[in-house]
């Protein structure tokens, strides 16, 4: 290769060959034979590491696993031991080289708990802040990112041992209110949740139109309102409704889809939403049922839609079911003991008004309580009933603790981000830049704020994506005028939505790859099932009612938008329930939904008063068509 390099003159043209086709040649063909080699290179490497490297890896990673849990609980034992010291005369004594050093290792723990639980994605994410507020990165980065840097030891301070970033509120919100939840749902799975959902679906079925798509839905919803993370509860529920449409006919692109959607969604419903309610009642400093009250009327419009859109799609693609039967009110029975717990929990939540801790702690109790009940009643009371349900319930135990420990390892992580991002001064900037983009003008804002949540949330767990996008787009929002719960909410819902939102759409390839579909396909139909999600953000903003409850302010507002979002799923779908829309009367619909979310309250009633007669208009047009065919026949 040397020879043929040295053999060539600036022009690229050979000393033997001036014309510089020989040499051409000559080089072709000892770049083919380097290739050649480095491709021999690349297998070797690849089946070494395939075939004596990995496996290594493979059995050594329990015994890593184990040292890291000894080391973490070290160094936990460490700063509950020195708790008092480093609270109170560390930051004004100082902290000692020990304590810095073990403030590096709990940061490198989090990070690699993070790394094992969700992958590189959201493990880069956290390395990436930390090396961005090194001296090494920041003061060589250009305008809105340039800083002047951290030290190591202030990085280990703020990122840990000085009681912040790891141990921030977000860990202090994660193994309270969001533990208590999830060790709540992994006991109630264990009992037999998950068996009564799948077995109330298939019986709904037997005497719905819709067959088990719409039970699919809500099953979906209930359940991503609990995991917190719409890939998750993709492969959880989606591993059993999605051939359960395929066999009733759905295509598999849109069983994905349908899947995807509702999972997605789920993590709006309150009372858990997905855990981010947990967050956002803190980091507002309100009251958990405010948030859960501000969530209903927006988780409702979302659904609403979503119903809307299925409903429709069954009906123009011809994939209804006729009625196989009467529904066995015998399932509804069996599962009528789950009903305790939750009372309890709305009780405790809305009228006693405990914290979440307090209600998931009592509505945990009375979960375990009702079962041990519910057997002894149902198979007698004696000691192998009692030590049967015992031993469910130690699972169940395990089950949530299993759960629990990845969600509050993120939270760590994040927690980290946080702190690294604020110490930089890169939130205070990026709100700046984004109010100085917009120009002023607050719907270029919304649409700055929207994108950049959507562009945070790919491929990221809700809870770590609402995190993100909350501490960098939300003060945007707030400076300009927005309320804090709306602005929380608005980014809230675009970070959940990236879930379905391509390039990534992590919720959509899990569902795909359950459905055998295409990626692409099934992330088109997601987009046109979920595409009023995406309005429902701007539709609060303006009417903010439905998050700030007045009365009759918020049932008018309420009316208004339920209406426009049908009117612009129908436009997104191209049916209105009894024939295929024009292009033309498709774009009318969507510009009357339109004015109906956004115009001023006259014209938003003048809109959705034009909404309900062309419905009715359209419908009433088939029937006279239908009506003159059997009379022409």
């Amino acid at each position: 290769m040397r020879e043929i390099e040295e053999a060539i003159d600036d022009s690229g043209k050979t000393v033997a060959d001036p014309a510089g086709k020989g040499g051409k040649r000559v080089l072709t063909d000892e770049i083919d034979v380097v290739s050649s080699r480095l491709q021999r290179w690349f297998d070797r490497s690849s089946t070494i590491w395939r075939k004596n490297v990995r496996p290594v890896i493979t059995r050594a990673n329990p015994v890593v696993c184990l040292l890291l849990a000894i080391v973490a609980v070290g160094a936990t034992a460490y700063v509950e031991h020195n708790f008092d010291r480093l609270l109170s005369d560390a930051p004004i004594m100082g902290w000692s080289q020990t304590d810095l050093l073990i403030g590096v290792v709990i940061i490198l723990l989090a990070v690699d708990a993070t790394y094992r639980a969700y992958g590189k994605a959201i493990a880069a994410v956290v390395a990436g802040s930390l090396l961005y507020a090194t001296t090494m990165i920041g003061p060589l980065l250009p305008g809105v990112f340039g800083h002047s840097g951290l030290g190591w030891e202030q990085i280990s301070r703020n990122g840990a041992i000085g009681l912040s970033g790891v141990y921030g509120f977000i860990l202090t919100v994660g193994s309270t209110w969001v533990a208590i939840f999830i060790m709540f749902a992994g006991i109630a799975k264990v009992y037999g949740l998950m068996d009564f959902i799948i077995d109330a679906s298939q019986e709904t079925q037997k005497s719905l139109k819709s067959g088990v798509v719409h039970i699919a839905v809500v099953g979906s919803m209930v359940m991503g309102s609990i995991t917190g993370s719409a890939a998750a509860n993709t492969a959880t529920t989606g591993s059993f409704t999605i051939p359960m449409m395929k066999d009733q006919g759905i295509r598999k692109d849109f069983a994905a889809a349908i899947e995807s959607v509702a999972s997605t969604g789920g993590q709006m419903l309150p009372p858990v939403m997905g855990v981010a309610a947990f967050l956002m009642a803190d980091m507002l400093g309100i009251s958990y049922v405010r948030v859960i009250q501000a969530g209903i009327l927006p988780a409702a419009l979302f659904y609403f839609s979503v119903f809307i859109a299925v409903h429709l799609v069954l009906l123009k693609y011809g994939w209804t079911v006729p009625n196989t039967g009467k529904f066995d009110k015998s399932v509804l029975l069996s599962g009528i003991h789950f009903l305790v717990p939750l009372t309890v929990l709305a009780y405790t939540l809305a009228v006693m008004r405990l914290t979440p801790l307090g209600a998931g702690l009592y509505s945990t109790i009375a979960l375990i309580g009702t079962v041990y009940v519910r057997n002894f009643i149902t198979d007698g009371l004696s000691l192998s009933v009692a030590a049967e349900t015992t031993k469910q319930t130690i699972h169940g135990f395990r089950q949530g603790g299993v759960d629990v420990a990845p969600l509050v390892g993120v939270l760590a992580s994040l927690g980290i981000v946080l702190s690294m991002v604020t110490q930089t001064g890169l939130t205070q900037k990026i709100s700046a830049q984004m109010v100085g983009l917009a120009g002023g003008i607050f719907v270029f804002l919304l649409l700055i704020a929207a994108i950049t949540s959507i562009m945070f949330g790919l491929g990221m767990p809700t809870p770590a994506a609402y995190i993100l996008v909350v501490i960098l787009v939300a003060p945007a929002m707030v400076g300009f005028g927005v309320r804090e719960i709306t602005a929380h909410m608005f980014v809230f819902y675009f970070a959940m939505l990236s879930a379905i939102t391509p390039p990534v759409a992590i919720a959509v390839a899990i569902g795909s790859k359950i459905a055998d579909a295409s990626f692409l396909t099934s992330s088109k139909q997601a987009l046109r099932i979920g595409a009023p999600g995406f309005v429902i953000p701007f539709a609060f903003v303006t009417n903010d009612s439905l998050l700030y409850w007045s009365f009759p302010k918020t049932i008018v507002a309420a009316c208004l938008v339920f209406v426009s979002i049908a009117s612009l799923t129908v436009a997104t779908t191209g049916f209105n329930g009894q024939r295929t829309i024009s292009l033309p009367h498709r774009g009318l619909y969507l510009a009357l939904s339109g004015v109906g979310m956004w115009g001023p309250l006259v014209i938003q009633g003048a809109a959705v008063v034009g909404i309900i007669c062309l419905l009715a208009f359209e419908n009433k047009r088939v029937e006279i068509a239908r009506m003159g065919s059997k009379l022409g026949n």
